[in-house]
């Protein structure tokens, strides 16, 4: 033990901060401890009204990470939402670890790291080689699968045809997106945002009058981003929403 007559103003003043930071990580051990086990019980309410969908609500999400963000300083908006997404991934880690597969032939790197990013260190994830496979696996209901869509492979057409009852909920790679977040999402649970369009003719015409942005085409289909109010399922070619 240092007789504390010994120590510098610099060296005390040094203790006294590196105590304060003790206190703060006991205060913040208890609180995270705290909301492991209220997302336990979260998870049990979930089960009781049962559905056939991913115990994800990216609309929550994406309202409670706002109001965060919000609070924040500006420059703490980084560390902040990486931290709270780490919390949320550990938090549904309680009610079954979140598995996600992800495809990406180009940029693979780039979309494993969006999507660890989205859904936190708890997530189970590996990366798949095919992506018809990816999608009949998340529409059995297993998890979520990340797939690139700046490749030849236009899996998304299949969103129209045979993976009717997945949606998109998140978007990889910036302001327009390279890869896209599909699971059996609640479609009540979908955030609010762009939503996602897969129809025939798209930009090249097909008199709706609704203003999108291109993503890709594939022999006349076209996937594309609109910031219409649009209802997942309709005759627009809506399949989901990015936030």
């Amino acid at each position: 033990m240092t007789n504390p007559a010994d120590l510098s103003p610099e060296h005390m003043a040094l203790a006294a901060l590196r105590h304060e930071i003790d206190l703060l990580d006991d205060e913040i051990l208890a609180l995270f401890q705290r909301r492991l086990s209220i997302a336990a019980r979260v998870g049990k309410a979930k089960d009781a009204p049962a559905g056939p969908h991913v115990k994800l609500r990216p609309d929550r999400e994406k309202a409670v990470l706002e109001r965060l963000l919000k609070q924040a300083a500006a420059e703490n908006h980084e560390a902040v939402e990486s931290l709270w997404r780490q919390i949320v991934g550990w938090g549904l880690a309680r009610q079954g670890r979140m598995q996600v597969q992800v495809w990406s032939p180009i940029e693979p790197t780039r979309a494993f790291d969006g999507a660890r990013l989205r859904f936190g260190d708890a997530a189970e994830m590996r990366a798949v080689r095919d992506p018809q496979a990816a999608l009949k696996w998340a529409a059995e209901g297993h998890g979520v699968a990340v797939l690139a869509i700046n490749t030849e492979d236009a899996w998304w057409t299949g969103l129209r045809r045979e993976w009717t009852g997945l949606s998109v909920f998140d978007g990889f790679g910036g302001d327009i997106p390279t890869a896209l977040a599909v699971g059996k999402i609640d479609p009540a649970a979908l955030p609010g945002g762009r939503r996602v369009l897969v129809d025939v003719g798209g930009d090249a015409g097909d008199g709706s009058g609704i203003r999108r942005r291109g993503l890709a085409t594939h022999h006349g289909w076209t996937l594309s981003l609109t910031d219409a109010p649009l209802n997942v399922g309709g005759i627009e070619g809506c399949v989901g929403s990015i936030g």
